[in-house]
């Protein structure tokens, strides 16, 4: 093992790591949904909701299966209020004698709830019938040998490489925080070291993959994906791609218990808002569990919450958790989405084209408040300096959509052209008799601005029609035909809008983005904007 959780979630594997390990005999071979549950820290409560997620799913009639499978101290069953599962027995799997048959009988605890079982995964001590703890590379294979619709599995907190692997790998995972700076910090350490677990499989070959994971090493372990993207693609490295692709569908699900405070409950959405900003990734917020009298005393008495108190204001928000979880597991978006230019004002404040003066007022001072020195939602997310420069870019943009002298300008400049009748826009605007020849294109072709406007005119294509069909503003587009850099916004967004424009042209998005951007960047150097 490495001799720092950094470089253990980077290079460790678990003897056998990768490798099926045993399924319980007696079970069913159809496996159930395992749903992973893991917590910022110690003290956050995510023994309590994982209990308590597996009680509603069991009282909407699944059979369902709480697992503990924590590693340092497993006590599920203090929670849910039955005796410990008895561990640690040898037995002979293979054996058709009483006591074998015993030992499989006891890997299952009853509960007091109809449908609930406990079973103890043996990561903190062996498992009955086991004469070893079990191991966490081994822990899914396991699970999904147990006979349940689900099972919720409660697998503790840190980064180790196997918790986050298993965590990936679930069919759903929940990610438990709360509203502690200690907490906060660990909840984008962990967003940041899953994400590099993860891009560790959408990279196949093993040669690229070590190139990726030195950069990564090179960037302190576990750097923000935005980070590592801009690096990659600066250099024109073909990795740059499948690290964007990621940060576009990576989406955790996070929820914030033991909320107490009305700032409490508006911190998990700042957290979402700040992540997409500093991380690039898109946080699944799930929503905030209320801390109360009800829902400490239920753990006291070692009852469940949802068992004992179902109307408690505590067990509610639970019950809208679980089912917001099922709803993402479905499917189903969370919220919707502003159809607004990325890094645009508009963006920023995360207001639509057509917000009201008032609208952009509130906008402004819950931006003001997410990114303040002091906030809770950017603690161990922002250098001081990116977060003056992000403070800067909230006063520009208040100004702006403040003043309709100022706001109308820029609205037209950075949002695709409104028409009536885009749909029936015309894609062509001459004959292709009287088109200019093609340019010619090589896979080392380096794409500039009018190269661009080269291919598009030679097919025809009406810049107002890829504006239409590809959403980005006309003036960005005519910018980045100019090669007119200084009005481009930062390079982030350009390889999006250079990607999209280059897809419409049937070009190779990659690799025109890539060259495009490599040039862009070149500018700034210069400039010493970079």
């Amino acid at each position: 093992m490495g001799d720092s959780v950094e470089e253990e979630v980077l290079l460790y594997r678990e003897p056998g790591e990768g490798e099926d390990g045993p399924t319980e005999p007696g079970f069913s071979t159809r496996p159930p949904r395992i749903i992973s549950v893991c917590g910022a820290k110690g003290g956050t409560g995510k023994s309590m909701v994982a209990a308590n997620l597996a009680v509603y799913l069991a009282s909407i009639g699944r059979q369902v299966v709480l697992a503990d499978a924590d590693s340092i101290g497993a006590n599920l069953h203090t929670i849910v209020g039955v005796p410990r599962p008895p561990t640690g027995r040898r037995w002979d799997p293979l054996g058709e004698d009483e006591p074998a048959r015993h030992a499989v009988a006891s890997l299952l605890v009853d509960t007091p709830v109809p449908g609930l079982r406990l079973y103890h995964a043996g990561l903190d001590e062996p498992a009955a019938g086991a004469a070893r703890r079990t191991r966490r590379a081994h822990l899914a294979a396991r699970l999904r040998g147990l006979r349940a619709d689900y099972v919720v599995a409660d697998v503790g907190s840190g980064l180790a490489s196997t918790l986050i692997d298993f965590h990936l790998g679930a069919d759903l995972s929940l990610y438990v925080t709360m509203p502690e700076p200690t907490a906060v910090e660990n909840t984008y350490r962990f967003l940041r070291y899953a994400f590099v677990r993860q891009l560790r499989r959408e990279v196949p070959d093993e040669r690229a993959r070590r190139r990726l994971l030195d950069r990564v090493r090179a960037l302190g372990g576990g750097p923000p994906p935005v980070d590592l993207w801009r690096v990659l693609e600066e250099d024109g490295d073909p990795l740059a791609d499948p690290v964007r692709e990621l940060m576009e569908s990576f989406a955790p699900a996070v929820v914030l218990n033991q909320t107490r405070l009305r700032a409490d409950l508006e911190l998990g959405e700042a957290m979402r808002t700040a992540a997409r900003r500093r991380l690039g990734l898109p946080i699944a917020y799930l929503g905030h569990i209320d801390y109360d009298d009800t829902a400490w005393s239920s753990v006291r008495n070692r009852r469940l919450l949802l068992v004992e108190s179902p109307g408690a204001k505590s067990a509610k928000s639970l019950e809208k958790v679980a089912r917001r979880l099922l709803a993402l597991a479905a499917g189903k978006r969370l919220r919707r989405e502003r159809a607004v230019p990325p890094e645009s004002h508009h963006d920023l404040l995360e207001v639509d084209r057509g917000a009201t003066d008032e609208e952009v007022r509130r906008a402004y001072k819950r931006a003001r408040d997410i990114y303040a020195p002091d906030a809770l939602a950017v603690y161990g997310l922002f250098a001081p300096d990116e977060l003056d420069k992000v403070r800067t870019r909230i006063e520009e943009a208040f100004d702006v959509l403040l003043d309709p002298a100022r706001r109308r300008p820029y609205e037209l400049s950075v949002f695709p052209v409104e028409d009536d009748a885009r749909d029936e826009a015309p894609a062509f605007r001459a004959r292709p008799t009287d088109l200019p020849p093609p340019p010619a294109i090589t896979p080392e072709t380096d794409f500039s601005g009018p190269l661009i406007r080269q291919v598009r005119e030679a097919l025809g294509i009406d810049l107002r029609a890829v504006s239409v069909k590809t959403k980005v503003g006309l003036n960005y587009l005519e910018a980045i035909e100019k090669d007119e850099f200084a009005a481009l916004p930062a390079p982030v967004y350009v390889r999006g809008f250079v990607a999209e424009f280059a897809k419409f042209l049937r070009l190779d998005a990659a690799h025109v983005s890539r060259t495009y951007v490599k040039r862009y960047r070149r500018f700034l150097e210069e400039r010493g904007g970079a």
